[in-house]
């Protein structure tokens, strides 16, 4: 019984399944680390404006511009401040979203990507 190419054979069938596991294992990777660093960003400018060391739209353009330079991508920045004066509203709100169009360009598979939130709640000192 010959017995020549039988691991090369082999070899073809696994490379592709291997492949695809290195790539899901990189993608994930991918989302949590963009996760992790658009968290990082929200909860500073959220510190910020509950500090009262940033204003609302300071903090929009420091969450955004910092979200394009680390992981590369366009995030949109949302900022809701507290209501001065209103008991009820000293919370401030940031929530930074990038669409599943952006990380699709960071990602190596990007038609199985989503898109990546991250809320960020803090309550304000500012007066």
């Amino acid at each position: 019984m010959d017995r020549q190419g039988v691991s090369a054979v082999e070899f073809a069938l696994i490379v592709p399944v291997l492949l695809l596991m290195l790539g899901a294992f990189f993608t994930v990777a991918i989302f949590i680390r963009t996760h992790t660093t658009i968290s990082t960003y929200a909860r500073e400018a959220a510190r910020g404006v509950a500090v009262g060391y940033m204003t609302a739209a300071e903090a929009k353009q420091f969450a955004e511009s910092h979200s394009l330079d680390d992981p590369g991508v366009v995030a949109t920045a949302n900022i809701d401040p507290a209501t001065k004066g209103d008991e009820a509203d000293r919370d401030v709100v940031v929530t930074i979203e990038i669409t599943k169009a952006e990380m699709a360009k960071i990602t190596p598979f990007g038609g199985f990507s989503a898109g990546v939130t991250s809320r960020a709640v803090m309550r304000s000192l500012a007066e």
